[in-house]
Parts: C-alpha cells; structure tokens; sequence
C-alpha cells in the first residue's frame, strides 16, 4: 500500500472506538513499529488531531470526520456483507475489505449493535432504547403506519402518548431519532427514541396507512441543522476560535457547507448556516472561552445564558 493511502486509512483506524497500539498498527499495514511511529508524526505535522492515552493512541474526541448518517437496516446490511464468507474468501479482496471496515468503524464509532441484525441500541450519549420499541417504529416506517408513542418532551417537562406518522429513523449528533408528522402540532417533528417509553396503534379512528410527502428529504429537512433541531429562521454565524484550536477546527467536519478561514493572527475564522442556535451555542460553550461568536448578537446571548448557567451549577 502506498503511503499516501496507509495514512488515510490509519486516519479513519485512529477515529474508531478505541486506542490502537504502535505493534496493532505495524500488523494492521505490515510495516515496522519505526515506520509507524514515522506515520503518526506525519499526521501530527498535517495538524491531524492524534493523541495518546494508556492504551494508545487516537483521534482527539472533540474531533470526528465526516458522519455517515445510516439507519439500523443499512449499517446491519453493511455489516452482513462485509462478514460473508464468499467475499473473505477473496484474498484479493481482504486488504479493500480491511479498508472499508476501518472506514465504517470510524465513521460510526458512537454505535453499538445489538446482536439482531436491524435493531440497535443508543450510543453513549443515548439513553437505553428497548428492541421493540425500536422494530416497532422500524415496522410502522416501513408499512407507512401511524402509531401512538408515548414521550417524554424535554421541553414541556411531560410524558404523553401522540400520534405521529413516522417517516423515517436516523442517527444524528451521538443518538437515534425518528422524524414525522406529528398529530398534535400539525407539522414535522423529530424524536428522540430513547424518550420513547411506548408505542402502540392510534386508538382514535382514521386510516391505517399514510402517505409520505414525495418532496420529503431527510437531507434537505436537516440541512441547515446544527444537529437535529429546526427553527423557522435561518442564521448566518461567525465563530472566531484561538490559534492553539486551529488544527481541530481544520481537520474536522463540523457542518455542511461550513466556511473556514485562517487569519493573519493564526486566529481561525469559523462560518454556518443554521436554523436554530441552541446546539451551536452549546458547542461554543465547551470551549470554555477560546471561540467568540461575533455574529448574531442571539447566538452570543444564548452563549452567556448557557455559560452563566453552567457556572451557577458549579458553584
């Protein structure tokens, strides 16, 4: 394998689930610890995020490449077809299929399978989401079925059962969601499963089937998201963040059609176009005062509102 190559595929090794060590590195490329050692100052010098802990080394966390955003189904066939036996028995295949497995492990390194092929279960930022519930919802996206969920909404501090027409499930932002036309409010809406405690068929009469809107892209409909939440205004954001956070900022995929600009000062200049500002202003939060937003002036005050409560918690 070319250099080149051995780099990106030990960048996405680096982004998976775990530390590796320099010896799993030499066997993974068949090359000498020396050389792996050499690999990994090369990525530092590319400002590649890597660093090393008591198991070995890694990408920062902070730092991710680009998500792939797949439902239970997909990432179970993607797992199915890259364990038959029929293609490993291809030896001229096994270094593309060592490739492609690094690559779809970091890519979904926040997911855990169950062992049932088209259930999964919540990564870490999730809470525990029960198989059922999951094929349930699964079941009716698939047949176009309304059902009842029984949810507990953050917002309004309630549990109650709604009806909803599920259009599909996705995972986002370190968790599983489903996003459909919401009964209740008339309008789409998105879920998150692991406040699901329940789903049953409506009990009020009406059709057994709906129709999912043709125009309807989960693409489209979360693109100027941060992570999952919509507004119905759209705002042009500029971050500026300290030199010291310019290779994470670099090196990492953050939002589509994100804009990303070194200064003069070695300041980096940070701009997106999102719909709703609470995940971004959390986001500018961790860095605990090395990003100023300098517009809009509503992103900056849900920053001081987010810090300030954080700080009167510690306290």
């Amino acid at each position: 394998m070319k250099r080149p190559a051995r780099l990106l595929e030990l960048t996405h090794l680096l982004a998976g689930r775990r530390s590796r060590t320099i010896d799993e590195i030499a066997r993974r490329f068949d090359i000498s610890p020396r050389t792996a050692y050499r690999d990994l100052a090369e990525l530092e010098g590319e400002h590649i995020p890597v660093t090393r802990d008591e198991r070995g080394y890694r990408l920062l966390e902070t730092a991710h490449l680009r998500p792939l955003n797949l439902t239970a189904a997909e990432l179970a066939i993607l797992r199915l077809a890259l364990g038959s036996a029929a293609i490993r028995r291809q030896p001229s295949l096994s270094r593309r299929l060592r490739s492609l497995e690094a690559k779809l492990d970091a890519a979904t390194s926040a997911v855990e399978e169950e062992p049932q092929a088209l259930a999964a279960a919540g990564p870490e930022a999730s809470g525990e989401i029960p198989e059922e519930i999951f094929r349930a919802l699964e079941q009716a996206v698939q047949d176009k079925r309304p059902v009842e969920i029984h949810y507990a909404s953050l917002s309004g501090g309630t549990r109650r059962w709604r009806g909803v027409d599920p259009y599909e499930i996705f995972h986002r932002s370190g968790a599983w969601y489903v996003v459909g036309r919401c009964h209740v409010n008339r309008d789409l809406r998105t879920f998150r499963l692991d406040r699901v405690s329940g789903v049953r068929s409506p009990r009020a009469h009406g059709s057994e089937h709906f129709e999912r809107p043709r125009e309807f892209n989960l693409d489209d409909y979360l693109r100027d998201s941060w992570g999952v939440f919509r507004g119905e205004k759209a705002f042009h954001v500029v971050i500026r963040f300290d030199p010291d956070l310019a290779p994470l900022i670099e090196n990492a995929h953050h939002h589509e059609g994100e804009e990303i600009k070194r200064l003069a000062d070695g300041r980096i200049e940070y701009r997106a176009r999102v719909s709703h500002l609470d995940e971004i202003a959390r986001w500018v939060v961790g860095f605990g005062g090395k990003a100023v937003v300098v517009e809009p002036e509503a992103l900056s005050e849900r920053v001081r509102s987010i810090a300030a409560g954080v700080i009167g918690e510690a306290i």
